[in-house]
């Protein structure tokens, strides 16, 4: 009798996983949509477990975009073939980085502490942000679109380095779109590297104050614009310190960070009340 009470139990949980399905909503916000020649556009997303099964994250916002974010061409999505290099991108994240955790159905998360790089190359066409959770199994945002544009100006401000990896030559640069302004990053190209310029963005800029640079060592710069100032990490290429007004990234972050707190506190409450 027992036996047959095992077997039963078994058949149970294997239908229950078999029903479990994996979903989210990707919410991504690109804090512009145009982009200037060899620039990448940047965001950050909000991951929303929708389906009925656990998703697995990495711990670590760096870990989470070399391992598990990637952009897709909308078009392309129904070619997406299994590929061996996303799964030792995948593996790494367990085996040399921080491991993961388990995103629970109806809750949601946001990476703090970094930017990511989206939407790059695919200027003038949609694309998904999407993100892999192995064995070719991918979770796609809704069409995206980014515009690539000729700027009005761009502005050196100032040559900055790590302070360790001397040879990586890099400018602050403000660019100008109409009644915008933008602080760049500026890698310059390296003949050893085979490497031509690219362009990171890093956060809005006054459109008439003067801007400038001080150096504080060790890849840590801080950047008046007009009688307010910025602390920018050029490692973590970002601001660590800002006003709202300019950390466009940290106050979205911080906001929808708190929101999505507030809800998971709410979807653990209901469950909690749903098993007495």
């Amino acid at each position: 009798m027992k036996k047959m009470i095992k077997r039963v139990m078994m058949v149970n949980l294997f239908q229950l996983f078999a029903l479990a399905e994996t979903n989210a909503l990707i919410e991504v916000n690109l804090f512009k949509t145009w982009v200037i020649k060899d620039e990448s556009a940047f965001g950050n997303l909000a991951i929303k477990n929708t389906g009925t099964a656990a998703i697995l994250l990495a711990r670590d916002a760096f870990d989470f975009m070399n391992g598990q974010l990637d952009t897709w061409p909308a078009s392309r999505i129904a070619e997406r073939i299994p590929d061996a290099m996303y799964d030792w991108n995948y593996r790494e994240i367990t085996f040399d980085g921080g491991g993961f955790f388990e995103l629970a159905p109806e809750e949601t998360h946001v990476y703090d502490g970094r930017k990511f790089n989206i939407g790059g190359g695919f200027s003038g066409e949609k694309f998904v942000v999407s993100i892999y959770l192995g064995k070719n199994v991918w979770l796609d945002s809704e069409p995206l679109a980014v515009t690539e544009v000729v700027p009005d100006s761009e502005e050196k401000l100032a040559a900055i380095n790590d302070g360790v990896n001397l040879h990586f030559l890099c400018d602050l640069v403000a660019v100008s779109y109409k009644n915008e302004r933008w602080l760049y990053k500026k890698v310059l190209p390296d003949s050893k590297l085979k490497s031509g310029v690219r362009y990171y963005t890093v956060c809005p800029l006054s459109l008439s104050n003067k801007i400038r640079v001080e150096s504080h060592g060790n890849g840590i710069y801080k950047i008046w614009d007009g009688d307010t100032f910025m602390i920018y990490d050029i490692r973590k290429s970002m601001l660590v310190e800002g006003p709202d007004e300019n950390d466009v990234l940290g106050k979205w972050t911080r906001e929808r960070k708190r929101k999505a707190e507030s809800d998971n506190a709410e979807v653990r409450r209901k469950k909690a009340e749903g098993k007495k």
